[in-house]
């Protein structure tokens, strides 16, 4: 015993050591990969984002420095409604409506405007002197519009007068300086007035042209800066014009809408925001010396991204869960599998000597009694007892020897019966009469109580008769250390089966042991019962099956142990 738990032990141990070892080294490779790829997932929306930031930025503010390199181009002139070409090919007085008359052609630039130096904001789409220079829907669109700007006047001129010097990038000056002829300022000057003169035929109200000499005006870049407008900050350009009648100052609003309509089609959302950047995800965009920036939103996708790490983690803990239970499965098994070989090395054991002893004490007996008669030893007229006892011994040891054929079989599978209807109370009297002299010499009683109205089942005759052997050897056996040697054997109808019962009045079977009782090898008692290879019961039950019958063991009313057997009616 202490040898097989050794060795179930140790194959527990074994088997747990080799469990634990690749389990715990894939569970932190395992865990480590799947952090690293959680990670991974994670991060990949954020610096797809921060990427795009800066891509979109860089975009933006090419975009929107072309757009000021081509503004800053624009003469000062184009900001009015009407203005004179002073390089045009035409001689005299001229007037043509302004490129911007029409509104912005490009689609960032929301609106055109011109501030004086009193203050006051004009349209290049409106001519405040002359009402009918455009339709009445882009007349109320306009005025709209510049109610809309010119509460900003104020700070952009404000804006113009506490600006850096006119540099680029490089560090160059950008302002210039448009030379036109003094006719020709006039001209622009009086622009409204000489296209009614000219619109009405009347040469004689047109403005005098005849100023000679030259007008320098000094027009500056155009700058970034952020203005408030109707509560919201806006981009907005401002350059300043130093004319001979005082400065202007010239600018254009950034349309939101057309910024948000550039940058749709991100893969993330995206805004155009005033400000520096605060975050990761958000990028300068380069239009100095005002700051904005572009902020790409990758929350819902880092989210997502998140859930799916956190998913692949989830995973992992569950295939390492299912990995190892499977795993400890297997071991177990592996375990069981090494109990039941020690298990079954031990039955071997105890049966090669309990064989042994089933076969030495009838061979003992047989021996004894043989040499007797042939010596002529003992009493002389005990001479047909002498006879009767070695039939015993033999009809004993033939029994072992049948009941280790029948197991040979069961474990084989060749384990068979032929039922055939006939009565069953008939072999059930041959059975006890030919064993009722060996158990009468071993000091037991049989009593029988056979019903002869019985319904006819059918039966294996020599299969029922190795049934009813082993339940009286069995009875016998264990009431050796009764007072009542008795062994009763009934035979009745029990509704649809007949039942064979013999019972005895030894210790009994204890509900523990109940369960393994019919198994291979398994003995009822404890280690004072009597010897057996514990194979008796087990090829009952064996035999019983084969007929569909059911085997059972109960208490016997007086005491004792009582073994049943139902046959089916058919």
């Amino acid at each position: 015993m202490k040898i097989g738990v050794n060795k179930t032990a140790l194959a527990f141990v074994l088997t747990a050591v080799a469990l634990a070892v690749p389990s715990v080294s894939w569970f932190i490779v395992g865990s480590r990969e799947v952090a690293t790829e959680a990670t991974r997932l994670e991060e990949a929306p954020r610096r797809s984002a921060e990427v795009l930031a800066e891509r979109l930025a860089d975009r933006l503010g090419s975009r929107l420095e072309t757009l000021r390199e081509a503004e800053s181009r624009r003469p000062f002139y184009h900001y009015q409604n009407l203005y004179h070409d002073p390089k045009g090919a035409y001689e005299g007085a001229a007037v043509i409506p302004s490129p911007l008359a029409q509104g912005p052609a490009d689609p960032l630039v929301r609106a055109h405007f011109q501030i004086d130096a009193a203050g006051r904001l004009t349209l290049p789409t409106l001519n405040d002197e002359l009402l009918d220079t455009a339709s009445a829907e882009v007349e109320h669109a306009g005025r709209a519009l510049q109610l809309e700007l010119q509460p900003v006047a104020a700070a952009c001129l404000e804006k113009l007068r506490s600006a850096q010097p006119s540099t680029s990038a490089a560090g160059t000056d950008e302002t210039r300086m448009e030379v036109m002829s003094a006719a020709a300022y006039e001209q622009n000057l009086r622009a409204s007035r000489l296209y009614a003169s000219i619109k009405n035929g009347k040469p004689d109200e047109r403005p005098a042209t005849t100023k000679v000499g030259e007008v320098r005006v000094r027009v500056g870049p155009f700058h970034w800066h952020t203005v408030v407008i109707g509560g919201t900050d806006m981009l907005v350009a401002l350059r300043e014009v130093q004319a001979r009648d005082g400065m202007l100052a010239q600018g254009f609003v950034i349309d939101e809408d057309a910024i948000t309509e550039l940058l749709r089609g991100a893969k993330f959302p995206t805004q155009f925001l005033p400000g520096p950047p605060s975050g990761a995800t958000e990028a300068a965009v380069p239009i100095a010396p005002t700051v904005w920036h572009v902020s790409v939103f990758a929350g819902h996708a880092m989210a997502v991204a998140r859930n799916t790490g956190r998913e692949a983690q989830e995973s992992f803990i569950e295939s390492f869960t299912k990995g190892v239970i499977g795993a400890a499965a297997v071991g177990l098994c592996v375990v069981a599998l090494v109990w039941w070989t020690d298990r079954l090395a031990r039955q071997r054991s105890h049966f090669a000597a309990a064989a042994a002893h089933e076969l030495r004490t009838p061979l003992t007996g047989l021996r004894m009694y043989a040499e007797m008669l042939a010596e002529g030893l003992g009493d002389p007229t005990r001479s047909k007892d002498y006879a009767r006892r070695i039939a015993g011994e033999v009809e004993r040891l033939g029994r072992v020897v049948a009941n280790v054929l029948g197991f040979t079989r069961l474990e084989r599978g060749t384990l068979r019966v032929r039922p055939e209807p006939g009565d069953l109370a008939t072999v059930v009297r041959e059975c006890i009469v030919r064993q009722q002299a060996a158990l009468e010499a071993a000091g037991a009683r049989v009593e029988t109580a056979l019903a002869d109205d019985l319904s006819p089942v059918r039966f294996d005759r020599d299969a029922v008769a190795e049934i009813l052997e082993n339940l009286l050897d069995n009875a016998e056996k264990y009431s050796r250390t009764s007072a009542n040697r008795a062994v009763r054997v009934t035979l009745a109808r029990d509704g649809n089966t007949v039942v064979l019962a013999v019972s005895d009045h030894g210790p009994g079977v204890s509900a523990a042991i109940r369960r393994r009782l019919f198994r291979p090898f398994a003995r009822g008692g404890d280690a004072d019962s009597p010897v057996g290879l514990g194979l008796g019961l087990a090829l009952v039950q064996a035999l019983a099956r084969a007929h569909d019958a059911k085997v059972g063991c109960d208490d016997a009313p007086g005491g004792g142990a009582v073994f049943t057997v139902k046959f089916p009616i058919k």
